[in-house]
């Protein structure tokens, strides 16, 4: 029986080993393979994200800038894929907040976008318009980070640059800033001059998620006439409240499951395997040393005999 016992003991302690050498090797896959395929844009993404703000437009009459409130909406939906890439389609509707007028045909657009589900990079092969950049931010996010987004009006990604870290509304964030002046964007279509864009656009990031809380830009089209810059229409935007507090709910939700699944869980796989795997070895180590004590012949203390 005492022999029966010491074998089982035996089985258990491997068994133990071999779980813990598992649980170390899915800890390492879930990082490095399993992780990062499921970390991906869903294939049903859809949001739609509402702004408000201001448009000035040249008077030709006046010459002076007519400034009117607007509120700005963008709704994405994927409707499907294409070798690898998301396909996501976007509208873009403006109109005056305060008449209630429609003016999307003027300053609204539509198209679709080709997404990279994992990295948020544009495929520009497969993209209808060859975006390239970033659709948004990067994830994970750090201090001194940048990222180029794309930008429609400049017809390009525009480099967004670390600026701070700082508590927004109870959520740590990283602030990024574009700051660009006088894009060349083509010619005026009815005059030929040419047209500069410049703009400053603000994001503030929750950085393990990449999402985007809060956004605010301030974009100016000028035309640059005989060396002479003249605006002739300026956009002031950010996202409303309701926006704001959507983004916020998801940046929460989001930290908390990318903290488990991206790093709570296959840290402690890793670590309490690496503890099943310590534990049988220290255990057959004091066992064997038990044994080999156990086993020693005692030394008896010799007698010696004198002839006289």
């Amino acid at each position: 029986m005492a022999a029966q016992s010491k074998g089982l003991r035996g089985y258990r302690l491997i068994i133990l080993a071999v779980v813990g050498a598992v649980l170390v090797i899915f800890g390492a896959l879930w990082m490095s393979v399993i992780f990062p395929a499921l970390d991906k844009v869903p294939t049903d993404y859809g949001n739609t994200y509402y702004f408000e703000g201001t448009f000035s437009v040249i008077n030709p009459a006046t010459m002076g800038m007519d400034s009117f409130p607007v509120e700005q909406t963008l709704t994405q939906e994927a409707v499907g894929t294409q070798e690898g890439a998301l396909l996501i389609h976007e509208v873009r509707t403006v109109a005056n907040s305060a008449t209630g007028e429609d003016i999307s045909s003027v300053y609204g657009d539509e198209g679709i976008l080709a997404v990279n589900r994992s990295s948020l990079e544009f495929q520009q092969e497969i993209d209808e318009a060859g975006r390239r950049g970033q659709w948004g931010p990067p994830r994970p996010l750090a201090e001194g980070d940048s990222y180029d987004l794309w930008h429609p009006g400049a017809g390009k990604p525009l480099t967004a640059n670390y600026m701070r870290s700082e508590d927004f509304r109870g959520l740590g964030v990283l602030v990024f800033k574009i700051d660009e002046v006088d894009i060349d964007i083509g010619t005026e279509p009815q005059s030929g001059v040419p047209l500069l864009l410049s703009t400053t656009i603000k994001q503030w990031v929750e950085p393990s998620s990449g999402t985007v809380v809060y956004n605010e830009s301030i974009t100016t089209t000028s035309v640059d006439f005989m060396g002479q810059k003249m605006p002739v229409q300026i956009s002031e935007l950010k996202y409303t409240e309701g926006t704001i507090a959507g983004m916020m709910d998801t940046a929460r939700s989001a930290k908390w499951m990318l903290l488990w699944f991206r790093t709570l869980v296959p840290w402690i796989a890793i670590g309490f395997g690496c503890f099943l795997v310590g534990a049988s070895a220290a255990t057959v180590a004091i066992r064997s040393v038990r044994k080999a004590k156990a086993g020693k012949p005692v030394e008896r203390p010799q007698t010696i005999h004198m002839d006289i």
